[in-house]
């Protein structure tokens, strides 16, 4: 059985390794599958695609796309033939997005600054946290720099104490434009996670029951969602694969899997990467489609 990793994510957004490390690591552990799908950013695109084909993988462009939905939000997944394909109107709209992430950033910082013991105060400066992202900031980078600032012993800590209960929204991009800008450039629109704890579809403390996912499933799928990310870590965990899955094959959506692969930010280590465990059916749809999507020369 060939081996995947569909969702991972470099130092262009919030984790640990380059793209061109990524691939070492896909290499390693016998991964033939391969796409980069850093949040809200195509920053690590090139080096990512350059380097699977020194690799001898197989490697598509992709991306993680927050976007609004209803009243919440919730994470897209695009999947790419090629980087000539996306259009120039999607590049447009995911680098405003960039600049929505620093300014939040801003904001984020000046709310722990005054949320930090007496001592900390003023001590995040924005700048400090730049210099850790090699391209779209994200909470991650400003948890290390608490981190290394002393406020917090780790991470999890950062966010447990700080950055989640007191996190700063943006406005994202709507789920309808999103999927159409994604379709226009032949691109396959995967909703991420779709149980997760956080950007879900299921979310009992906001009212959102499992008897109101499939309503909601049903209508993501008119507007041209292609696919459910189905086989995840905290599905496993729950027990509810099969339930995504069925859903999935309800509404004719491409079933596909993997383990959001951040590294250090998440607790993973390298061997994590490409251990779902899964058949790379995903891939011979996703060729289908792309194929279907390129007019005849």
């Amino acid at each position: 059985m060939m081996k995947s990793e569909i969702h991972m994510h470099s130092i262009y957004s919030d984790g640990e390794f380059s793209p061109q490390k990524l691939v070492d690591i896909a290499r390693k552990n016998s991964v033939s599958i391969l796409s980069l799908t850093d949040h809200d950013t195509f920053e690590g695109i090139g080096e990512f695609i350059e380097a699977t084909r020194s690799a001898g993988i197989q490697g598509f462009p992709g991306i993680e796309i927050t976007v609004s939905y209803q009243d919440f939000q919730l994470h897209v997944l695009a999947y790419f033939s090629a980087q000539e394909d996306i259009l120039p109107e999607l590049a447009a709209r995911v680098k405003e997005m960039a600049g929505a992430r620093v300014k939040r950033m801003h904001e984020l910082i000046d709310r722990v600054n005054d949320l930090v013991p007496d001592r900390f105060k003023g001590s995040l400066e924005f700048d400090n946290v730049r210099k850790a992202a090699e391209g779209v900031l994200a909470r991650p980078h400003l948890a290390r720099e608490m981190v290394s600032l002393g406020i917090v012993s780790n991470t999890r800590e950062a966010f447990d104490r700080y950055l989640a209960p007191y996190n700063v929204m943006r406005k994202n991009i709507d789920m309808k434009e999103v999927l159409r800008l994604i379709r226009e450039s032949g691109g396959i629109p995967v909703l991420a996670h779709p149980g997760e704890r956080a950007y879900s579809l299921y979310c009992p403390a906001k009212g959102r029951e499992y008897s109101d996912v499939p309503v909601m499933v049903e209508e993501l799928a008119s507007w041209g969602l292609m696919g459910l990310e189905c086989v995840y870590p905290y599905h496993e965990k729950i027990r509810k694969v099969q339930y995504y899955k069925d859903l999935a094959r309800q509404f004719g959506l491409i079933v596909t899997g993997s383990r959001d692969f951040h590294g250090f930010s998440t607790g993973q280590s390298a061997k994590v990467l490409g251990g779902t465990r899964m058949d790379c059916k995903f891939y011979d749809e996703f060729k289908r489609v792309w194929a279907a999507d390129r007019p005849s020369l």
